[in-house]
């Protein structure tokens, strides 16, 4: 424990006196300014062996990180800024690569998983870190062919309509060692580009430690009916060559951050 010395003896009478009453006050003052010393500091609290440097170790095979190891703490740092190189470029997920439930981000082909995932070996304490994703995902649409029907074959009467969805929901998530530690919860993705934040804590053991991000959907298709006097005729693929079929608007990962420290207990 640390010694702490009161700076004189304050009798009953003493203490409405301004000096020796405030003379304690700047003693705990002082420590909160950084005055620091023997008397209120454990003895060998600080060592040589506490004023290490940290070291840096950079991994470049997919996925690649950054590692900063300190004798308290380290730093796990992994990141994918796509627009330093083309400003429109980005990770593009069609719809043919969804399923159901969450998706594993790291998955996706190539070396695409860089940004998302984070591997090395923890010790005792806890995680902390903040998951950074620039995403993108435009409005989904279905375009079909209404004709009257007394006379369905008659192009006359025939006309395009485009029904807009936009109803279904998304949301990204951070897993450590295949546990949801923090999401989203609930989005509305489907209105252009947006950057989410996403701080995690958690604590851990020592021993290996994954951290991936992952994303879940509900597309939500809502059919089209038939309405009075009119006939739909639903195309299957798009674009068909009367422009007509559905339209699945992909998610598109622009630039992202993986980030987290390791508070040693």
């Amino acid at each position: 424990m640390a010694r702490m010395y009161t700076t004189g003896r304050i009798k009953a009478a003493d203490i409405i006196l301004a000096v020796p009453y405030n003379g304690e006050i700047n003693q705990s003052v002082g420590e909160l300014n950084g005055g620091l010393d023997q008397n209120n500091m454990p003895l060998d609290s600080v060592n040589r062996g506490k004023l290490v440097p940290p070291v840096s170790t950079a991994i470049v095979t997919s996925p690649q990180q950054v590692n900063y190891v300190m004798p308290s703490q380290d730093y796990y740092l992994a990141e994918q800024c796509l627009e330093f190189v083309d400003p429109l470029s980005g990770i593009t997920v069609s719809a043919e690569q969804w399923s159901l439930g969450w998706q594993k981000l790291e998955s996706l082909p190539g070396n695409d998983k860089d940004g998302f995932v984070l591997n090395f070996t923890a010790t005792e304490g806890m995680i902390k870190g903040e998951a950074c994703i620039d995403a993108e995902m435009r409005q989904s649409c279905y375009v079909y062919e209404a004709s009257s029907i007394p006379d369905p074959g008659d192009p006359t009467v025939s006309t395009l309509i485009e029904n807009i969805k936009d109803d279904h929901r998304g949301e990204f998530g951070v897993f450590v060692n295949d546990l949801l530690v923090a999401r989203t919860g609930p989005i509305w993705m489907a209105c252009g580009r947006h950057s989410y934040v996403i701080p995690y804590s958690c604590p851990i053991a020592s021993g290996a430690c994954h951290i991936d991000v992952r994303w879940i959907i509900d597309f939500r298709n809502v059919g089209i009916g038939f309405g009075p006097g009119l006939l739909y005729d639903f195309p299957i693929n798009f674009p068909a060559p009367d422009g007509t079929g559905l339209y699945v608007a992909p998610l598109v990962l622009r630039n992202t951050i993986l980030w987290a420290r390791n508070q040693k207990r």
